[in-house]
């Protein structure tokens, strides 16, 4: 492409960012619309209220009161992670979240932000010296050829350019890097 073909001025940029942020808008509240319309206190809605309390529940009353800050830690560093890439693949249009229990277009806090790092959580501690790339791919295949596809059939997550395998390889790269997080010597007390 030769300089000044298909390009647009400085002021240009910023008309067609406003253009797009209002596109934004307008297909969020399409989406408010259907969630407090049509999916607000329906079965699946309840599922996913029950996705976003029960795991937290079950890691008050069974995490390792000793490392539980250490093994949080890891944990939030997946929602951290989690949260950037299902963005971009929301974004890009890779999958998507039909059923809500936020009224948001791109939040699903019921997996990415309590299911996901729980269940990751409770494995870091669960038989700690079990070597990590057994538990890691027995974390991805769970979560990408079970959790997910079980989701799908309750319309709290939709496949639309994307596949299980890739979810696969990031889920078990997801427990690697717990792993190795949760396992640092710089958890000690700051003096």
């Amino acid at each position: 492409m030769k300089k000044g073909e298909n390009s647009m001025t400085y002021q240009e940029g910023l008309n067609q960012i406003d253009k797009a942020t209002q596109q934004l808008t307008d297909a969020n509240q399409l989406v408010v619309e259907a969630i407090m319309n049509a999916f607000l206190f329906t079965w699946q809605w309840w599922v996913a209220l029950a996705m976003m309390v029960i795991p937290w529940v079950i890691w008050g009353i069974f995490r390792n009161r000793e490392s539980s800050a250490r093994i949080f830690s890891a944990g939030l560093l997946v929602m951290v992670l989690s949260e950037i890439l299902d963005t971009v693949g929301v974004s890009f249009g890779k999958w998507a979240y039909p059923v809500k229990l936020v009224p948001v277009a791109t939040i699903n806090f019921s997996f990415r932000l309590s299911v996901l790092p729980v269940f990751l959580m409770l494995f870091l501690q669960y038989k700690p010296y079990v070597n990590p790339y057994i538990k890691a791919i027995i974390f991805g295949g769970l979560g990408a050829y079970a959790g997910l596809p079980t989701l799908a059939m309750i319309d709290l997550y939709k496949k639309i350019d994307w596949a299980y395998t890739y979810s696969f390889f990031i889920l078990t790269l997801f427990y690697l890097i717990a792993h190795w997080f949760s396992r640092r010597k710089t958890f000690e007390k700051i003096k």
